[in-house]
C-alpha cells in the first residue's frame, strides 16, 4: 500500500511541476510576441517641417500699469471758504483757467487798514520831506546846526521806509487775494472736484484733480531678443485682449470715433534702458500710447498685446509643437522614431515661434499630443499644411 501511495504522490508532484513549467513557457512566449508586435507597431502622429517663415512679432504683456505725465492735483495756496465753482466734473480746462474761488474775509479788512496806514504814512512823508528840504537850505546858510539837520534827514528816511513797508504789506495782501481764485496749472479735463460751495479750505489742500489722458505711458521689461529690434520712435499696434473691458476709474469723457473694445491704439517706444549699445539680457522699455479717443485711463490693464508692423524672416515652428510650458523642448522624428530636442527660441507672432538653435530647416516636429509616448518609439508622421 505504501508503494502505491508514494507512487501517487510522485505522479502528482510531476504533474504540478509540468503545469508550472508550461505556464511559464506560455507567459514568456506571450510577452515576446507582444514585444515583437510593439516593436513592429508605428504610432500615427501629425507633424510639420521646420521652415523659414515671415513673422509679424507679437509681444503679450500680462500686466501693464498705464500712467499720465499730465495729471496733477490743483492745490489751494490760501485758506478760505469756497464761494464759487467755475467748472464741472469732466469739463475741459486750459492752463490758467479758473476752477474755484475762495474768500478769506480778513483780507479785505486788512487791505482797507493798510490803505489807511498808507494814507497816513504819505502825509507824514510829505511833512518830513518839507522839513528836510527847509533844513537843507538853512544848513547852507549856517542857520541851523548840523545835528538838527541830521535829525530831519533821519526822520525823512524813516517816513520813506514806513510808507514802503505799508505798500509792501498791501502788495502781499493783493497777492493773497489773487490766490483766492485757484487756476488750473495744466491743460486737461477736470477729473474730480474735491470741494463744494461753502466748504472751508486750508492752504495746501487739494481742491480738484486735472489730467490730460490723450497720451499715456507705461513701462515694460523685455528680453533682449525683442529689444534688439526696437529703437526710439518705433511704433506698434496695441490691443487689449477681448473680455478685459475698458476701465473708467476717473470717469474721463470718451471721444467721438472710438471703437470701444475693438480699438487699436498706437504705442511708441520712448526710451530703452540699458542702451542697445550695451550688453544686457533684459531691458526696460518706456512706451507712450496715443489715447486721443479717450478710451483708456491711468490704471492696471492685463493681457496687453503689442503687434509689430515689420515682418521678421526666420526658422520657425508652430506654438503647438512645444511639449513644455517654457517652450524649450519639442518632439521630433529621427529615423522613424520619436526624439526630444532642446531648442532656443526667439520672437513669436502668436501662431509660430522663431527657433534660433536646436533645429534645422527640413526637420519634422510633432504637433500632436505626445504625452505618455516614450522617446525611441517608432512613429509614422502625417505632415500638415503650414
Amino acid at each position: 500500500m505504501k508503494i502505491y501511495f508514494y507512487l501517487g504522490v510522485g505522479i502528482l508532484i510531476t504533474l504540478i511541476v509540468t503545469l508550472f513549467g508550461y505556464s511559464a513557457y506560455l507567459n514568456s512566449r506571450g510577452e515576446n510576441q507582444i514585444a515583437e508586435r510593439m516593436s513592429n507597431h508605428h504610432l500615427p502622429l501629425t507633424g510639420v517641417k521646420v521652415q523659414e517663415r515671415s513673422l509679424m512679432p507679437v509681444v503679450e504683456l500680462d500686466l501693464v500699469n498705464l500712467y499720465s505725465n499730465d495729471m496733477t492735483d490743483v492745490v489751494a495756496l490760501e485758506s478760505g471758504r469756497v464761494i464759487q465753482l467755475f467748472v464741472e466734473k469732466n469739463s475741459h480746462v486750459d492752463r490758467g483757467n479758473p476752477i474755484i474761488k475762495l474768500l478769506d474775509e480778513d483780507i479785505p479788512l486788512k487791505i482797507r487798514q493798510t490803505d489807511s496806514d498808507i494814507f497816513e504814512a504819505e502825509a507824514q512823508l510829505v511833512k518830513a520831506r518839507n522839513t528836510y528840504n527847509r533844513y537843507s537850505q538853512l544848513l547852507e546858510n549856517n542857520a541851523i546846526s548840523l545835528e538838527r539837520f541830521d535829525e530831519a534827514e533821519a526822520a525823512y528816511k524813516a517816513a520813506q521806509a514806513r510808507l514802503a513797508n505799508f505798500e509792501a504789506q498791501r502788495e502781499q495782501l493783493l497777492i493773497r487775494q489773487s490766490r483766492e481764485i485757484i487756476n488750473s496749472p495744466i491743460d486737461g479735463e477736470v477729473l474730480n472736484l474735491y470741494q463744494t460751495v461753502g466748504a472751508y479750505v486750508k492752504a495746501g489742500t487739494p481742491v480738484a484733480l486735472v489730467g490730460d489722458f490723450s497720451n499715456l505711458n507705461f513701462t515694460s521689461t523685455l528680453k533682449d531678443i525683442y529689444t534688439q529690434r526696437l529703437y526710439v520712435g518705433r511704433e506698434f499696434d496695441l490691443t487689449i485682449s477681448e473680455g478685459e473691458g475698458i476701465q473708467k476709474s476717473y470717469g474721463a469723457n470718451f471721444s467721438s470715433g472710438n471703437l470701444g473694445e475693438n480699438q487699436v491704439f498706437r504705442a511708441r517706444v520712448e526710451k530703452i534702458t540699458p542702451d542697445l549699445s550695451e550688453p544686457a539680457s533684459i531691458r526696460q522699455v518706456v512706451w507712450s500710447v496715443d489715447n486721443r479717443v479717450g478710451l483708456l485711463e491711468p490704471g492696471a490693464y492685463s493681457k496687453i498685446c503689442l503687434h509689430s508692423n515689420l515682418s521678421h524672416k526666420c526658422l520657425s515652428v508652430p506654438v503647438d509643437a512645444f511639449i513644455n510650458e517654457n517652450k524649450t523642448q519639442v518632439a521630433v522624428m529621427v529615423d522613424g522614431r520619436l526624439a526630444i530636442r532642446n531648442v532656443e527660441t526667439g520672437i513669436t507672432d502668436g501662431k509660430y515661434i522663431e527657433v534660433k538653435s536646436g533645429l534645422q530647416a527640413g526637420d519634422i516636429v510633432i504637433t500632436s499630443d505626445t504625452e505618455g509616448i516614450e522617446e525611441g518609439t517608432q512613429i509614422d508622421i502625417v505632415l500638415e499644411d503650414n
